[in-house]
């Protein structure tokens, strides 16, 4: 036993020394003896101590953080922003970002950046809770809260009760009709009253042409002859034109909500030769060979008269029957060529 204790005793010290310089900030450096962080003199010899290194700071800067609840609203931000939200263990997106579907109580979230700290905080939504009730015009539209579906509304309305104070959305939509969207901030129990009155979902289309009577096709659907007038829902629509004798006319037209959109199309005519003229043409020319037939019976009548007075009287007539044979010739000429020349 008795030999055994200077070794114990040895041991000790030795975890003394190496325990004060583990623990001791500063060593003098005449001596060697450590002494406290706080000292300014070595205790043993008196000499002056060295300042103490300053605390190192981490080289990586931390995510700032805020959580701002309003009624049943929290709007988280960071600097910098687009920081990842991580709330109650669960992703949900980056900031700036607003949640309105947790539940009263505490909730913890982190946001994390790339390059920066993760940030930890807490927020807490309280327990108030409010109603509203909704009321549409027409009735029997559907009630959406916050994109959620709520059912329809009758015409004494349609009551939502257990929403978080805050902000919220409403949406109401009804077939045919205009979707209304309203934002409300409930900041007490209600009931609140929320009325919804949904336009006329339709407009109308209105086309004309000149000349009128085309055919009118709308995205590939006939829809009647110009001047024609058709209900359609808003939309942008493909539109087609279609008359004997004139070009197709393609266009399309956006038709708008409780709106008359107006389309005025001038169709250009073709450019092709009329039978008219070719029928003109035939009938001078039929007319000339009449004419020419019965001068020449004029003529023999002419050299067969035996008296002066009868001579001078079928020399005129046919004289006149050769001008008329003359004339409807050229006619129908004429005409011939333009019917193989003009086109209108």
């Amino acid at each position: 036993m008795t030999r055994r204790m200077p070794r114990v005793m040895l041991v000790l010290v030795v975890l003394a020394v190496a325990a004060s310089l583990v623990l001791a900030a500063k060593t003098c450096p005449d001596c060697g003896a450590a002494n406290k962080d706080s000292d300014k003199f070595c205790k043993k010899c008196g000499a002056r101590l060295p300042d103490a290194p300053p605390p190192r700071r981490p080289t990586t800067p931390r995510v700032s953080g805020s959580a701002k609840v309003t009624g049943g609203v929290v709007r988280i931000t960071s600097d910098p922003t687009g920081a990842g939200v991580s709330v109650d263990g669960r992703d949900r997106g980056r900031t700036p970002l607003e949640l309105s579907d947790l539940g009263p109580g505490r909730h913890e979230y982190e946001l994390t950046r790339r390059g920066f700290r993760t940030f930890y905080g807490e927020f807490a939504i309280s327990g108030k809770l409010g109603s509203i009730v909704v009321t549409t015009d027409p009735a029997g539209a559907e009630v959406l809260l916050d994109d959620r579906p709520k059912g329809t509304a009758p015409d004494s309305g349609l009551t939502i009760a257990g929403i978080p104070y805050g902000r919220h959305t409403i949406t109401a939509r009804l077939g045919g009709y205009q979707d209304v969207v309203k934002t409300i901030d409930l900041k007490s129990a209600g009931p609140v009253g929320v009325t919804c009155r949904l336009g006329y979902g339709k407009g109308w289309l209105v086309v004309e042409s000149d000349p009128p009577g085309a055919g009118l096709s709308v995205n590939d659907t006939a829809a009647g002859k110009t001047p024609c007038t058709r209900e359609l829902e808003p939309a942008l629509y493909a539109l087609s034109l279609r008359r004997p004798g004139c070009y197709d006319w393609i266009g399309d037209a956006r038709v708008q909500f409780s709106e008359s959109t107006m389309v005025r199309v001038v169709m250009d005519r073709m450019e092709t030769r009329k039978w008219p003229l070719l029928l003109a043409a035939v009938a001078g020319i039929g007319t000339g060979v009449a004419a020419a037939v019965r001068g020449e019976s004029e003529y023999k009548k002419y050299v067969a008269a035996t008296t002066p007075p009868d001579a001078v009287k079928y020399r005129r007539s046919t004289t006149q029957w050769d001008i008329g044979r003359d004339v409807a010739f050229a006619a129908g000429l004429v005409l011939g060529g333009a019917y193989f020349v003009v086109k209108w």
